[in-house]
């Protein structure tokens, strides 16, 4: 269940956090986790926007602690399958700690809101009270129609589908989410479609990447 019932309130369910910053950023050539947006590192966006919506939250840091990442006061959680990627990294984290459902936010998505999260988890919510045990991932799709694994809610019954595909060497996060029951969410019923706004499925992969976030006033 997502949650529990008091008479025909929906009550909302237990979200653990975890932030995705395990990754080599290589094509940026530092740090992305570290970058700065509007005057404070995009984990801490990341940080924030988890802080408000779940109950504690984990940073996912890669094969070992970062003491740069300190600074937020969060307990960090190794990977379990080293050098396998973000599917690494949602591991980590679910496994650090018990939750219904887990909000998983990679730290290079600068521009993710609380409001965005709540969003996201009333659908959950809506569905499964809808019946039939409702979904196992909700994700949000972008205006051109691309998924944002990265950005979304797993539920805790998705572990050991993930587990299954860590130990058999399958680390795209695409091939997993095809065992599971995945509920899109258009990014426009949660965010809007403003121009002058940038979205929450914006990231930072290249340089360029980072200029472009840096037009936008936040």
């Amino acid at each position: 269940m997502l949650g529990h019932h008091t008479g025909e309130k929906q009550q909302p369910p237990f979200i653990a956090g975890i932030v995705l910053a395990g990754g080599q950023s290589s094509r940026m050539g530092t740090d992305k986790a570290m970058l700065d947006i509007g005057g404070m590192p995009s984990i801490s966006r990341a940080a924030g926007a988890l802080r408000s919506v779940a109950a504690q939250v984990v940073i996912a840091c890669g094969e070992k602690e970062r003491e740069e990442y300190r600074f937020l006061n969060l307990p960090q959680a190794p990977d379990r399958f080293p050098g396998c990627g973000p599917l690494a990294g949602i591991h980590a984290g679910m496994m650090h700690s018990p939750a219904e459902w887990y909000a998983a936010v990679a730290c290079d998505l600068p521009f993710v809101t609380a409001d965005f999260l709540r969003c996201m988890i009333a659908r959950a919510a809506a569905d499964t009270a809808a019946g039939s045990g409702g979904p196992q991932a909700v994700l949000p799709v972008s205006a051109e129609g691309r998924l944002q694994p990265l950005l979304g809610l797993y539920r805790r019954d998705a572990l050991p589908f993930l587990e299954e595909a860590l130990a058999a060497g399958r680390f795209k996060v695409m091939d997993w989410l095809r065992n599971l029951d995945v509920r899109q969410v258009p990014e426009s019923l949660c965010s809007g479609a403003r121009r002058d706004h940038p979205s929450p499925l914006l990231n930072m992969n290249t340089l360029e990447d980072y200029r472009k976030a840096g037009d936008f006033r936040v």
